[in-house]
C-alpha cells in the first residue's frame, strides 16, 4: 500500500522556495560506498551542509562528542596511481568541496545535537555508517533520514546484506531508499531499483553497482521528499529478514549440499572475505579446506568419486552436483 511519510504532512506547509535545494547532512565512512553516495548528492546540486563521521575513544584520553575533522589534501605526485583513492574517499571529498567535516563519538549528546542543529537540514543522508543513528538526531531533520541499503528491503536487513546475498545464492539483489525509524533497516519505502547478479561477480563489484545506483536514487528522493513528490511504501513486515555479522560457520562451504554453481559464486563473491571461506569436506582426507579463489565449475558429473583431487595445480572439489576448481 501506498502511504505519505506521516512527517511530510506536518513539515510541508513551510514550502521550499522556487531555486533552493534541499539542505543535507551526510552520515558515512571512507568507503566506496559512502563516496559515490555523497559524489551523487553533491552532482545533483543538492547543498550538502557537512558531512558526519564516526570517531572512536582513544584509550587514556577523554574524547570529545563531536569534533571538526580537519584533512588538508596531500601535496600532489608524478606517480599515476598515488591519487587513484580520491574519489573513493568522503575525507577528501569534503575537503575538495570545502564542506565541514566533523568526527562524531557520541551521537546522543547534547553538544552532538546542538552542532547539527545549527545547520538546519531538511535531510540527513546516510550511506554506510557504523553507529547506530539515536532518536534525536533522527528527529533533527525536518523531512526525516533517507538510509541507503543494498538490498530488496524488506528482505536482508542487517548490516551485511551482500554477504547474504552471495551466501543464499541469489541471483538478484537490488537497492532501496528508505526513510529511517527506530528499527533496523525498517523504515518506509521511498525507492527501490533491482540488480542483477550474473555468475562469477564479485563483492567489490557489486557493491560499486549498488553505490552508483544509490547515489543516484538517494539524489533523486531527496528531492522527491523536498518536492512533496515522493510516494511512500510501507515495508510488509510479513516478507522481512534479518541478519547479522557473519560468523566462521558462515564461512563453511557444505560441498555435498550446494552444487557447483552456487560454491562457484559463492567463493567468487566473498572469497577475499577478512577472515577465509573453507570447503567442508567430512568425507575426505582434508574434512576442511581454506579457500580464496574459485577458477572454473561444471555441473558434470566426474568419474573420480574422491570428493577432493589434488593434481598438483588447483583442487578439484566434487560437489553435490558437478564440480569446482579451488585455490
Amino acid at each position: 500500500m501506498i502511504l505519505r511519510y506521516y512527517k511530510m504532512q506536518s513539515t510541508m506547509s513551510n514550502s521550499f522556495e522556487q531555486g533552493t535545494a534541499p539542505r543535507v547532512l551526510f552520515f558515512g565512512m571512507q568507503g566506496t560506498f559512502s563516496a559515490l553516495a555523497l559524489s551523487a548528492l553533491l552532482e545533483a546540486g543538492i547543498d550538502v551542509r557537512g558531512v558526519v563521521i564516526p570517531g572512536g575513544a582513544i584509550p587514556g584520553r577523554a574524547t570529545p562528542a563531536i569534533t571538526r575533522y580537519e584533512n588538508p589534501l596531500p601535496a600532489r605526485t608524478m606517480l599515476p596511481l598515488a591519487h587513484t583513492s580520491l574519489h573513493t574517499n568522503i575525507v577528501q571529498i569534503a575537503t575538495k568541496q570545502h564542506l565541514p567535516l566533523w568526527k562524531v563519538s557520541r551521537l546522543n549528546d547534547p553538544t552532538t545535537h546542538a552542532i547539527l542543529a545549527d545547520y538546519e537540514p531538511d535531510l540527513v543522508c546516510v550511506a554506510c555508517f557504523s553507529r547506530l543513528i539515536p532518536a534525536r538526531i533522527l528527529d533533527l531533520p525536518r523531512l526525516g533520514c533517507l538510509n541507503v541499503h543494498p538490498s530488496l528491503l524488506p528482505a536482508n536487513r542487517g548490516p551485511e546484506p551482500l554477504f547474504w546475498t552471495f551466501r543464499e545464492h541469489q541471483h538478484e539483489t537490488g537497492i532501496t531508499i528508505h526513510l529511517m525509524d527506530r528499527g533496523m533497516d525498517s523504515g518506509p519505502i521511498v525507492l527501490q531499483e533491482r540488480i542483477e547478479i550474473p555468475d562469477g561477480m564479485s563483492y567489490e563489484l557489486l557493491e560499486t553497482r549498488c553505490a552508483e545506483r544509490g547515489g543516484a536514487l538517494l539524489a533523486q528522493a531527496a528531492w522527491q521528499l523536498y518536492r512533496d513528490e515522493a510516494q511512500i511504501a510501507e515495508q510488509d513486515e510479513a516478507l522481512s529478514s534479518y541478519h547479522s555479522f557473519p560468523a566462521y560457520e558462515d564461512l563453511g562451504i557444505p560441498v555435498d549440499q550446494w552444487d557447483a554453481r552456487e560454491v562457484y559464486n559463492f567463493i567468487s563473491g566473498v572469497g577475499h572475505w577478512e577472515s577465509p571461506l573453507h570447503i567442508e569436506a567430512p568425507d575426505s582426507e582434508l574434512e576442511t579446506l581454506e579457500v580464496r579463489n574459485c577458477y572454473s565449475y561444471s555441473l558434470e558429473p566426474l568419474e573420480d568419486k574422491r570428493r577432493v583431487i589434488d593434481e598438483g595445480g588447483p583442487l578439484v572439489v566434487r560437489c553435490k552436483q558437478g564440480w569446482v576448481r579451488v585455490v
